[in-house]
């Protein structure tokens, strides 16, 4: 449980990791910078000096205002952006593009339409060459994780919107990432749906040993799913607060009601949201 007497972590930033520590980090990312080329040979610092590292099994939440920064985090470690500074490290090895070590699930739905559910979360099993009983075996291990069996044969016009997104995260860990990436991915959902896909989130995180990098705009979800969160301020993006979560490890909550029994989650949303405010209105932080 966390020190009452100080929720928020200190802001200062981390100094470079040791070899050790860096051994010991799924993911490790250090004074990572990103700017792009505008018109008239003009630079904008998107990200600028962003440093911490992710752990095994560890959701890590990346929070704070639009245009901080946070998918362009993301992309980098997708390898779908190039950094312009810096060492992003996945298993102590440098990330230089896109790779099978990395899932990603966006906001939008993803899915092919022409495919079943079945043929969707196998596709990247047939490009890469597995054979047809391991496509079988891997396909219904994680429709059956996402809770989709019954609906392996539909099309994903005959899904509602969070078994469309259910699909996309069942795809993404067919290919055996060593980390899951997700931008939003709730986003789009509704309330009721994207509470319960939080849930199911955490479920299959316990279940598979999957570890987690995440961006979202949403204090709960935040709290609810992360072991912990960055928080970004913008202008340009660099980690301003490390936040830990309400609860660590087997205590942590498995539902929404869970926590929102617990004491330190008020005074935690609190504090976060009076930093969202600090951000959103101050240009220069």
């Amino acid at each position: 449980m966390i020190d009452k007497s100080s929720t928020l972590l200190l802001s200062d930033p981390p100094q470079e990791a040791s070899r050790e520590q860096q051994a010991v980090s799924k993911l490790y990312i250090s004074q990572v910078c990103k700017n792009f080329q505008l018109k008239g040979h003009k630079t904008l610092c998107a990200v600028s000096s962003v440093s911490f590292e992710v752990q095994q099994s560890e959701i890590c939440i990346l929070l704070g205002p639009s245009g901080c920064g946070k998918s362009t985090i993301l992309r980098m470690v997708a390898g779908l952006e190039s950094i312009s500074a810096g060492r992003i490290l996945l298993d102590r090895q440098p990330i230089t593009g896109p790779g099978r070590d990395r899932g990603m699930v966006f906001q939008s739905y993803t899915s092919f339409p022409w495919l079943t559910v079945k043929q969707n979360v196998e596709y990247g099993l047939r490009v890469n060459g597995h054979s047809r009983a391991e496509r079988q075996d891997i396909t219904n291990h994680f429709i059956d994780r996402v809770r989709l069996t019954p609906f392996k044969d539909a099309y994903p016009d005959q899904l509602s919107g969070g078994m469309r997104q259910r699909v996309a995260i069942a795809r993404a860990l067919a290919n055996g990432p060593e980390i899951l990436l997700m931008d939003e991915p709730f986003g789009a959902l509704d309330p009721e749906t994207r509470w319960q896909m939080q849930e199911l989130l955490l479920d299959i995180v316990r279940m598979e040993n999957m570890t987690v990098l995440m961006v979202t705009h949403d204090v709960d979800e935040a709290l609810f799913l992360a072991d912990k969160i960055l928080f970004l301020s913008s202008h340009p993006g660099t980690v301003r607060e490390r936040i830990p979560a309400p609860l660590q490890n087997s205590a942590k909550p498995t539902t929404k009601e869970s926590m929102y029994e617990i004491p330190e989650y008020i005074n935690l949303q609190k504090k976060i949201m009076h930093l969202m405010r600090e951000v959103t209105y101050d240009p220069t932080s």
